[in-house]
């Protein structure tokens, strides 16, 4: 480790933020948290830190957590010698502090092990949305639902999806991508896990009996499956842990060691579990100042914020804290003892008598009033002031103070430090929650909460019920955290804080119940708890001006306790020993659990250690018989000892004498008052006669207040059936006469009486069938402000309540029609037995309103379509003409969309009567409507809600030009894909006919289809045109060959299929679908192609005749016309049969070619590779000027030319064929080297184009 200087420059206070302005908050705080409250202590009040704090604790309790402000003029001075003092800090990664995201980072490293372990690595995170999909919690929700087959079967995939953030509309495919990442990444790893799932137990509790017995590092050669050392070659050891196992054991097994890194199943799932904070750089404050403002400005500056407010700093911090992928390192000078580094406040022997500050953190803790005095043996950790040093981001988690004490925090000087507390009384829930949130965490490190390094987001436990509040603290203010107070914060910024523990009297009790918990998790406590409260009860002057509640209660307990265990031990039977000399004993501590064995502990020869009277199995393997029971006290010592304290005060002479006069007095004491008496003489010993008298007594009263305070403020107050409410105030005003005690309720419940009394005669002088309303009301509300059940009350109660209904009843039939509402009021009269002719109107309503419901919604559904006329009683729905107090009103929205349907039914009516008025009458087709347009129309029609005559005609029409596209479906369709767009076809042929038309003649252009070479071609033998080998459909195997070709433009006997020839529809059908096309009312796209295909091809088609008849016989020198035409016509994808039937003729006519020769190319292509050796040669590309001189492929037998120049029937070579483009030749005096009879046979390879 490197060494630095012990002392630096002082840091400049004149930089650091010393005021405690409080800026002021624009909006809501983050997750709505409330603020605890904050304190303002007088100058009086403020001379007492623990009278103050105990004035306020009724109230900071309720909130765990308090901000208390000094009066203005306390400024203590800050006494650290900032030169000297350097510190070494902690360092945090915001995202891994987070105990959800910890355990979605823990659980993502495990995904990637275990991928990585099986081959199959998973290099990306499968992302949705462009931002990666949370894995961890996608695991989590389909759990949550029973697992991958239940959501898939239910469909639930949406749903998981809305709950991790997605919606359909951002991502179409999110319920696919969801599933197939759970597959793909999730459930392999499930599977393994829950194979292995015993084996990982198995592991765990291994690794608990290492550390136990500090064999943790125990060989690694042999193999932790079977245990033995054989075949050391075939051990694998884990690049975790570096215990070794056998290939053959692992499960399953591995033949070879693997490549890459492997993990065990104890360290591919314990990912995490040795989790904390690394240790940081030392620095001074000065440098450490510089990192920190440093780090915010460069963090703030890269998010674009420039004068960052508390609010922006709060909200970025738990943006940071809660996501996984994003990790933000600070570091944090926490927990730095002070006895090391010195204190802010003045040390308490520098303070004079005039200059004492009682809220110098170095005071507090050795109070009078705080029991840590009591504490003899060293906890200088929890007397002495910790110091923080805090930067941007720096944080402490959620916990609460050691042996649940309270904590007082003051800063010094800097910026910020948010607070979050939770009150002592949802300690139970937050920790439920944690467990809930994080349940693999706590699997792992079943203490968790007392390490100090998990935040959890206050909004979760707030949506969980957990009480959050939160302060800010700023420079100059204390901060107070109450007993079993869960608390966490960040600082905003570099600052500088002091805190300390303290335990007043009333903390005993939570003192005890944190004893017990650091027992049940064998966590280590920093003192013993029953020696705090023997030394005290030993130390303090018990005189009866002291208040020792906190003792007696904490030493009865103490005794029960004892007693109870020692009395379970002593069943074994086991020898005693009292220790003679308990100062030499020390501090001993259970081997088991932790705890300090100050009272009582188990000993044994065997061993130095011992054990506490709960674990004395755990001690050793040794019998009971050998074990000794060892006592500090015994038991009646530790009663002599417990009863002085409890007798302390009073004797049982003075309390009987005190309470004869106390009872005697006038006024009679309050119940409360003999409470305390009763406690105090159980405790002094008073005699048991005299405690059941009083006990009996106050039994009795104790019921006559609880009848009496339910009778009078509760609502739900019952007393015997057949008494009513004024009878039985009269019973408990003679019952109070029998007890003789004067207490406040008599007066009251006397009061009572008259008051109902006065109220059934006024009953009597009224007449409760007048039609004066008001004064039945006020009648009616005074009883139920007395609570009067007498029969005339209940008459008079009936009369109104009718009354109230019939109004609620009118109010209801005249405002929206709510069906609730009805049903209710009508059960409301059913159960009243009210009789009003509202009764029947309300059934009517509520008849009529459901039937005008279930018309309407039909109606704006499209379940139900209504005439033209009804209109108008729909828009009225509800208005009843011949009884308005029968008319009702529907509620708005249903209205306004029933206005909507209406209002978008006339205006697609109103466009289908223009359209076929107007546009559908022009004389022209093409004019007309499109499909388009009518079919958007059909659509619209079909959430019509009227009935009307224009819409039928609409669909009849469609149902034609659906027939008339089957037509010309049949007629393109020959020969092609039948799922194929009938539109893009009709589209294609366009474009075939314009292209072919358009260029047939040009120069360049080859084959049938009229386009430039590419790929691979071939020449026919006879006219030496190329041609492509994908139009003419020549076999790739026959192309390897020396086969002659001859193309079907020479060739008329060669049916073999070409691309064209087998799909022309003839341009004579293409006229009659034209034709019967021309009734539509709506135009086709198909039609417009074909009108355009039509035009082409009849002009076409008169040029072709056009050359024809340009001679009054073609002769053999129009033969290259011809073919060329020919050509054309057969690229053509419509068919001119007539035109390419004649010139065929002219060609078979002019050059005639044998069936015999025809037919050549057929038998060669077919047994040639059986029947024929050939010489291998280069292959070489040529152009359509020299392909009839330079032969491809040289047959060893004689075969014959076919040209247009020398026709023969002389077999010789015939096939020329080219990979290359025609157009690009060879020199021919190197073409004749090339092809010489002399070369030698080569191994035949093919030269590929380097022109696409």
């Amino acid at each position: 480790m490197s060494t630095k200087n012990t002392s630096s420059l002082p840091l400049d206070m004149t930089v650091v933020k010393t005021n405690s302005d409080e800026p002021v908050r624009k909006h809501k705080r983050i997750f709505g948290i409330q603020e605890a409250p904050t304190y303002y202590p007088t100058h009086e009040e403020f001379k007492d830190p623990l009278a103050y704090i105990k004035k306020i604790s009724p109230e900071g309790e309720k909130y765990g957590i308090i901000k208390i402000v000094p009066p203005k003029d306390y400024h203590p001075d800050f006494c650290l010698k900032t030169e000297n003092f350097r510190f070494k800090t902690r360092i945090q990664k915001l995202n891994s502090m987070e105990g959800e995201t910890r355990s979605n980072v823990n659980y993502l490293e495990q995904l990637t092990k275990y991928h990585l372990l099986s081959g199959k690595s998973v290099a990306k995170i499968p992302q949705l949305d462009k931002r990666p999909i949370d894995l961890y919690k996608l695991k989590n929700e389909v759990a949550l639902r029973g697992g991958v087959q239940e959501v898939t079967k239910h469909k639930k995939w949406a749903e998981i999806g809305r709950v991790l953030g997605y919606a359909r509309k951002q991502c179409t495919s999110m319920s696919n991508a969801l599933k197939s990442a759970y597959l793909r990444v999730i459930l392999p790893y499930e599977i393994w896990y829950a194979k292995h799932k015993g084996d990982i137990d198995h592991s765990i509790k291994k690794e608990e009996l290492y550390e136990q017995h500090d064999s943790a590092n125990e060989s690694n050669e042999t193999c932790e499956i079977c245990h033995r050392i054989e075949n050391e070659e075939q051990i694998l050891l884990c690049d975790g842990c570096n215990r070794g196992y056998h290939l053959y054991c692992l499960s399953p097994a591995l033949s070879s060691v693997p490549k890459s890194d492997w993990y065990c199943v104890h360290c591919l799932t314990a990912v995490g579990k040795d989790y904390g904070f690394e240790d940081g750089d030392e620095y001074s404050l000065s440098e450490f100042k510089r990192l920190s403002d440093e780090f915010k400005k460069e963090w703030f500056e890269k998010n674009s914020t420039e004068n960052v407010t508390e609010e922006e700093c709060e909200n970025e911090f738990w943006r940071l804290v809660e996501n996984p992928h994003e990790t933000c390192e600070v570091e944090y000078g926490a927990d730095l003892h002070s006895t090391q580094h010195g204190s802010g406040f003045m040390s308490a022997e520098q303070m004079s008598r005039k200059n004492f500050d009682p809220w110098n953190l170095n005071v507090i803790p050795a109070s009078p009033q705080s029991l840590f005095t009591h504490i003899k043996t060293d906890i200088s950790g929890m007397m002495v002031p910790w110091l923080y040093v805090g930067m941007c981001f720096s944080a402490f988690c959620w916990h609460n103070e050691d042996h649940y004490t309270y904590s007082i925090n003051y800063m010094h000087w800097g910026e910020t430090k948010t607070w979050y507390g939770i009150p002592g009384s949802d300690t139970a829930k937050f920790e439920d929650t944690m467990k809930q949130a994080v349940p693999e965490l706590f699997e792992q490190q079943p203490d968790l909460l007392f390490q100090l390094v998990t935040m959890l987001s206050p909004g979760r436990l707030l949506k969980e019920g957990v009480k959050v509040y939160v302060v800010d603290q700023r420079p100059g203010q204390f901060v107070i955290t109450y007993p079993k107070a869960y608390h966490s914060g960040f600082n905003h910024g570099f600052n500088f804080c002091e805190a300390v523990n303290f335990a007043p009297g009333e903390w005993v009790d939570f003192g005890l119940e944190c004893v017990k918990r650091y027992k049940a998790f064998r966590r280590q406590p920093c003192f013993s708890h029953d020696e705090l409260l023997i030394t005290a009860a030993l130390n303090m002057n018990l005189s009866e001006d002291n208040n020792i509640d906190w003792l007696k209660r904490g030493l009865s307990e103490l005794q029960s306790r004892e007693i109870k265990e020692r009395k379970m031990i002593r069943k074994n039977k086991l020898k005693e020993e009292v220790v003679s000399d308990p100062k030499s004993l020390g501090e001993l501590q259970c081997i088991f659990c932790n705890c300090y064995t100050y009272l009582s502990f188990i000993g044994c020869s065997c061993t130095d250690k011992v054990g506490c009277l709960e674990h004395c199995a755990e001690l050793c393997t040794c019998p009971m018989t050998n074990k000794k029971l060892y006592l500090r006290y015994t038991d009646e010592q530790l009663a002599s000892l417990v009863k002085g304290v409890m007798n302390a005060g009073v004797s049982p002479e003075e309390w009987s004498l005190k309470l004869n006069r106390i009872m005697s007095s006038e006024p009679t004491p309050h119940i409360s008052v003999l409470k305390e008496f009763l406690k105090q003489g159980e405790n002094i010993g008073v005699s048991q006669e005299l405690l059941d008298t009083l006990n009996d007594f106050m039994s009795r009263l104790d019921l006559w207040v609880t009848q009496t305070e339910q009778l009078l403020h509760r609502n739900d107050a019952k007393w015997k059936s057949h008494q009513t409410r004024e009878e039985y105030v009269r019973y408990l005003i003679d019952e109070a006469k029998e007890l003789g005690m004067d207490v406040p309720l008599v007066a009251e419940l006397k009061q009572h009486h008259m008051d109902l009394e006065k109220y059934t005669n006024k009953l009597r002088g009224v007449s409760i069938d007048t039609e004066d309303k008001e004064i039945l009301t006020s009648l009616y509300e005074e009883g139920v402000t007395l609570k009067a059940d007498s029969s005339e009350f209940r008459r008079l109660k009936q009369r109104v309540l009718q009354g109230e209904w019939e109004q609620q009843a009118k109010q209801a039939s005249k405002g929206y029609f709510r069906p609730k509402a009805i049903r209710k009021a009508l059960k409301e009269a059913k159960d009243m037995d009210i009789e009003s002719v509202w009764v029947e109107k309300l059934s009517i309503i509520e008849i009529e309103g459901k039937k005008w419901i279930q018309n309407i919604e039909n109606v704006c559904k499209g379940k139900k379509k209504i005439d033209l006329d009804e209109e108008e009683d729909y828009l009225n729905a509800g208005n009843n003409k011949e009884d308005n107090t029968l008319s009702f009103r529907l509620e708005p929205h249903l209205m306004n969309q029933l206005k909507k349907v209406i209002h978008q039914s006339k205006s697609t009516l109103y466009k289908l009567e223009e359209m076929w008025n107007g546009r559908c009458l022009n004389s022209s087709l093409l004019e007309r409507p499109s499909l388009s347009e009518a079919n958007s129309l059909l659509l619209a029609s079909h959430d019509v809600c009227f009935n009307s005559y224009l819409t039928e005609p609409l669909s009849q029409e469609m149902e034609r030009l659906s027939s008339w596209k089957e037509q010309v479906r049949k007629v393109f369709m020959v020969g092609r894909h039948s799922l194929r767009n009938i539109e893009n076809l009709v589209r294609d042929t366009l474009y075939n006919v314009r292209y072919i038309t358009a260029n047939h003649l040009k120069q360049g252009l080859w084959c049938v289809c009229r386009k430039p070479e590419h790929g691979l071609m071939v020449e026919c033998d006879v006219c030496h045109e190329w041609y492509h080998q994908s139009c003419v459909k020549v076999p790739r195997i026959f192309v390897r060959t020396s086969v002659s070709y001859i193309c079907p433009v020479c060739c008329i006997r060669d049916k073999r299929p070409i691309t064209h020839i087998t799909r022309q529809p003839k341009l004579e059908e293409i006229v009659d679908l034209i034709t019967s096309a021309d009734s539509f009312k709506f135009c086709p796209k198909e039609y417009k192609f074909l009108v355009e295909i039509n035009e082409i091809m009849q002009n076409y088609k008169s040029e072709v005749q056009a050359f024809c008849r340009s001679r009054t016989h073609l002769g053999i020198g129009d033969i290259k016309m011809i073919k060329d035409y020919l050509r054309s016509l057969l690229g053509l994808e419509i068919q001119l049969q007539d035109e390419t039937e004649f010139l065929q003729g002219k060609v078979q006519s002019l050059m005639p070619i044998s069936k015999a020769q025809a037919n050549d190319y057929k038998d060669d292509s077919e047994s040639e590779h059986n029947e024929t050796e050939y010489e291998d040669t280069e292959m070489h590309p040529v152009s359509p000027a020299e392909s009839s001189h330079s032969p491809r492929l040289r047959r060893r037998s004689s075969s014959v030319c076919y040209s247009e120049d020398a026709p023969s029937n002389k077999r010789q070579k015939v096939i020329k064929l080219t990979v290359k483009p025609p157009s690009q030749s060879l020199n021919p005096s190197l073409k004749r080297k090339q092809y010489s009879d002399d070369l030698p046979p080569m191994k035949r390879h093919y030269q590929r184009s380097n022109r696409v």
